[in-house]
């Protein structure tokens, strides 16, 4: 709590935050650019099997229906597979076709296990070396894997640098979240969920790949827009929380010194006291042998159950989110408009979800948005069964957006909701294990939507399916809306019947702003 008040003091949000969010949130650009980059560079291009006999390879035989998608068999044995030039991604550049089809999907799942890596490894060295070495060091390896990604010399070397390229993006993601919203004052933490950054980072993704439709100049471009980023360094301060915590308070309180200076406020006469206070009391956990890992996050069992449905409501949200946009080939229409409406479509929930989270809380907040991804994924279902196929088309497109839009905003708010319910000492392993279990789900994701071929009756029933029971799940948390967060493991025991009665609405006064 002494932390909170010191922040308050020197400005919750002004000047300084708004540097935070250059150089801490604006990365988050690329990140969502290396993480979506198999919806494009793993699409498959229009091909043919063309005979061999042919004496020449051109537009005629692209007009050949006979031989679209025409695997090669005993019968055809002669043909080649020639792809449209309208695009090049790994499958036209390894021929991942036929027998090969499902390395497409293999390709993603390694990448999404990468990301699983990043999350564990990333929480835990954020809380024993500090967020930001943990933040730079990885960025530059995301730039630098990024570039060496774009010379493979064959998909296995491609598969590889995209699981590095993954363990730096969930290392990120799981970093930059807590580290930023740890500078914030308290009215204003949805402000790290609302910020429409990652959203940002796919629409101007969905506008390089129409200009410039080539997986391997993808990858140079985005390794080339790190290099401004890296300039952070020099201005970004470790975390004011995470040094209190750790007994550097007189380092703390240069950061605290920084703030103030930038956001031209007073700094408390009291500072280094109340930083000092926040060290004594840590200090006396530790003596008492109070040495943090994963573990922690998971006892006592007050503690255990909040952190298993947050997992659980993550992978689930995972699995939907990254299903649908890796997916965004198998919509009809243009692929890049698809890319690009799947990502602005969140564009206006996540800015409406820093209100809805002060006024209505962070928990039904993310209920109601459950309900309506529910909503979106059953009707998908529903549409692919009554409708004709002719004029389905559109309507799953809408409704899959819906489902989308419902997804993205749930996790804005449940983001908040997270970070808030993990004290400091733990947040990064709370928060890490979390984005853990969401690339669990996002692993699984390629293969649950591309179950039933064609048919999308059977991953959007899975979809709906899971989006209730995160939704149920979430009702049983504790709000955290308008309270302090925690820096110590001191006053964490909320029992669990203080959670079931928080899980009953009640009439509260109203969050003023």
């Amino acid at each position: 709590m002494h932390t909170d008040d010191i922040i308050e003091a020197v400005g919750g949000m002004s000047w300084f935050q708004i540097l935070i969010v250059v150089f801490i949130f604006g990365p988050k650009i690329l990140t969502a650019w290396g993480m979506l980059m198999m919806s494009f560079a793993g699409t498959t291009p229009d091909w043919w099997c063309v005979p061999t006999t042919a004496s020449s390879v051109d537009e005629t035989y692209f007009r050949n229906n006979e031989t679209f998608k025409l695997c090669p068999t005993s019968d055809n044995i002669t043909c080649q597979i020639v792809f449209s030039q309208d695009k090049s991604t790994i499958v036209s550049q390894w021929d991942l076709t036929c027998d090969e089809k499902m390395l497409n999907p293999l390709v993603t799942s390694i990448q999404m296990g990468g990301v699983f890596v990043g999350a564990f490894v990333g929480g835990q060295f954020a809380d024993v070396i500090g967020r930001k070495w943990t933040y730079y060091v990885c960025l530059v390896l995301q730039g630098g894997f990024n570039l060496v990604a774009a010379f493979s010399v064959n998909w296995q070397m491609f598969a590889a640098l995209r699981f590095l390229i993954g363990v730096m993006i969930g290392s990120l993601q799981v970093v930059s979240y807590p580290y930023f919203m740890e500078f914030l004052g308290r009215k204003w933490r949805p402000l790290a969920s609302s910020i429409p950054i990652w959203v940002t980072g796919v629409c101007i993704f969905a506008l390089s790949i129409w200009l410039r439709p080539d997986w391997s100049h993808q990858h140079i471009i985005v390794a080339a827009l790190h290099l401004p980023f890296f300039a952070g360094w020099f201005f970004v301060p470790e975390s004011l929380r995470w040094l209190a915590v750790k007994g550097r308070t007189e380092d703390a309180e240069k950061v605290v010194d920084q703030m103030s200076r930038y956001n031209k406020r007073e700094k408390p006469a009291n500072t280094l006291l109340l930083l000092k206070q926040v060290a004594e009391e840590e200090k006396k956990l530790r003596a008492s042998g109070s040495k943090y890992t994963y573990l922690d996050i998971y006892r006592p069992w007050s503690m255990c159950w909040k952190s298993l449905i947050i997992q659980f409501v993550w992978a689930g949200m995972s699995l939907v989110y990254y299903g649908i946009s890796f997916g965004a080939g198998r919509l009809s229409g243009n692929l890049y408009l698809n890319i690009f409406l799947l990502a602005v479509v969140e564009v206006p929930t996540s800015v409406l979800t820093f209100f809805t989270n002060n006024k209505f809380g962070r928990k039904w907040t993310a209920v109601a948005f459950f309900g309506i991804a529910a909503a979106g994924a059953f009707g998908v279902a529903v549409i692919t069964k009554t409708v004709s196929e002719d004029e389905q088309g559109t309507i799953i497109n809408v409704l899959a957006l819906l489902t989308k839009l419902g997804v993205g905003a749930a996790w804005c708010a449940h983001g908040v909701l997270a970070s808030e319910t993990y004290p400091t000492v733990i947040r990064n392993l709370g928060y890490g294990a979390a984005s853990t279990a969401a690339r669990l789900g996002g692993t699984i994701a390629p293969y649950v939507f591309a179950m039933g071929g064609d048919d999308l009756v059977v991953p959007f029933v899975i979809v709906g399916s899971i989006m209730t029971a995160c939704g149920v799940l979430t009702v049983v948390l504790k709000d955290t809306n308008g309270q302090p967060m925690a820096d110590t493991m001191k006053g964490q025991e909320n029992t669990w019947d203080d959670a079931m009665m928080a899980a009953t609405p009640m009439v509260t006064e109203k969050t003023k702003f």
